[in-house]
């Protein structure tokens, strides 16, 4: 899928289909892009206000405080889901000037959101990946993760240990609703993985949101 395509339904790609937040539409209170597909917005090492590697053997690591465990860690190159088996590239992606998010062109790598929040920030990075109807996509099993899990995010200066804190799907038309709580850059450091969901053969109705806590550098 290239930035132009708009994913409503995910699009046809050498007789796949794969999809990423079809029909997706945010509303950010502040510097907002607004899109078919998602409206977001970011900044680089200040927060302006928004729109995986398998761990062989984890170490243990302890819940820190806020200040200690939210210290940004620059641009993300890497996302760890040992739940579901994600080891996949972390590439920046931006907002046309249409207002569309841009989207990986890979099924196997994962885009975060640059106009957002980094990792380590008040309030929350977006990291968006596709789910692929036929074929592999990255955040195929996304919807399998469950409250309590473990992730990793490797930096450009460091890495930040996640625990997702909630799972949720939810149609495409009533995205807006959830817009306030997923593009938040105040408050705790969190993170947001994306992805289509609920493939009826001809598009996907609905995204699967997971919502992650920041617990700790490694």
């Amino acid at each position: 899928m290239t930035p132009e395509q708009q994913p409503a339904g995910g699009s046809p790609r050498g007789g796949r289909r794969f999809g990423m937040l079809a029909g997706v539409t945010v509303v950010v209170v502040t510097a907002v892009a607004v899109a078919a597909t998602l409206t977001l917005t970011r900044d680089d090492d200040e927060a302006p206000t928004p729109q995986a590697t398998t761990s062989v053997s984890p170490k243990p690591t302890r819940t820190l405080p806020f200040s200690m465990a939210a210290r940004p860690i620059g641009e993300p190159t890497r996302l760890v889901i040992g739940e579901i088996g994600v080891d996949a590239k972390v590439r920046p992606v931006g907002t046309t000037p249409e207002g569309a998010q841009e989207v990986p062109t890979s099924l196997a790598e994962t885009g975060w959101w640059k106009d957002g929040q980094q990792p380590g920030q008040p309030g929350n990075a977006v990291i968006v990946g596709h789910t692929a109807s036929q074929d592999d996509g990255v955040f195929d099993d996304l919807a399998g993760l469950e409250k309590g899990d473990r992730f990793t995010v490797k930096g450009k200066r460091g890495s930040l240990e996640y625990r997702v804190t909630s799972e949720k799907e939810v149609r495409v038309e009533d995205f807006a609703a959830e817009s306030d709580r997923i593009y938040r850059d105040t408050g705790a450091s969190g993170l947001v993985l994306m992805t289509c969901g609920d493939w009826n053969g001809k598009r996907f109705e609905t995204t699967v949101i997971t919502y992650a806590k920041a617990v700790g550098r490694q």
